[in-house]
């Protein structure tokens, strides 16, 4: 019967006695004045279908007696099942416990976040930016930017080495006038055709007003000096 006894629940050890005893569960049933469906409950290892603890302890007993099992095993066997379901519902409890508690958690989290969303974007959005305080000291004042100076008609002209003489080319690619004045004495006035050319020599500088700002080329001392303007435009430069 020890090959017997080794069966992992209680309910299969007894059937299999009751079948190698060659009986029905009517029969056991008869003879124990158990109900079927507590003996069937028994085999099946049904607990929930079966009366309180120590009923069922009585149950075993006689179910075993009458099938010639032994009780004592069957007992134990019924008590470790117990122990197992105990184990069993208590990990599925905690299981339980733990998924609730992560829900809760993220779900707080969820909503942290959300409203620390709403409160940053409110105040992007809906609060302005406070004006300055008139009390401040006006030193304490962070002065406007400073606009950006005109772009004068001429653009300056790369520094030049100044030898003793300057030598200005002006070359007519348009009908211009032009006037000149060498070293800030001798004024000189042109009316100049296109291809017409001029050479002009002097020790400091040349103010030029040119009445076409597209209608002449202009070199000192054989380096283009470049002119902003327009046809048609009036610019004055200062060479160099």
């Amino acid at each position: 019967m020890e090959s017997d006894s080794s069966r992992d629940t209680y309910g299969h050890y007894l059937q299999a006695f009751r079948l190698k005893a060659a009986l029905s569960v009517e029969a056991v049933s008869k003879q124990t004045k158990i109900a079927t469906h507590c003996l069937n409950a028994m085999e099946a290892d049904d607990h929930a279908q079966l009366p309180p603890r120590p009923y069922v302890k009585s149950f075993i007993r006689s179910y075993a007696k009458a099938v010639g099992a032994n009780a004592d095993v069957a007992l134990n066997l019924y008590l470790t099942d117990l122990e197992r379901q105990a184990m069993t519902r208590q990990q599925r409890l905690k299981r339980q416990a733990k998924l609730s508690i992560l829900r809760r958690t993220l779900l707080t989290i969820g909503i942290i976040t959300s409203i620390l969303l709403i409160v940053r974007y409110t105040d992007l959005f809906l609060d302005p930016e406070p004006p300055p305080d008139p009390a401040l000291p006006q030193e304490d004042r962070l002065p406007p930017p400073a606009t950006p100076a005109a772009q004068t008609d001429a653009d300056p002209l790369m520094p030049v080495m100044v030898s003793e003489k300057l030598r200005l080319k002006v070359v007519a690619v348009e009908q211009t006038w032009l006037k000149v004045i060498v070293d800030g004495q001798n004024t000189r006035s042109y009316d100049l055709k296109p291809e017409e050319r001029l050479e002009l020599e002097g020790t400091r500088n040349f103010n030029l007003m040119i009445g076409n700002a597209t209608g002449l080329q202009i070199f000192l001392n054989e380096r283009p000096v470049k002119i902003y303007g327009s046809s048609g435009q009036v610019v004055s430069l200062k060479i160099p």
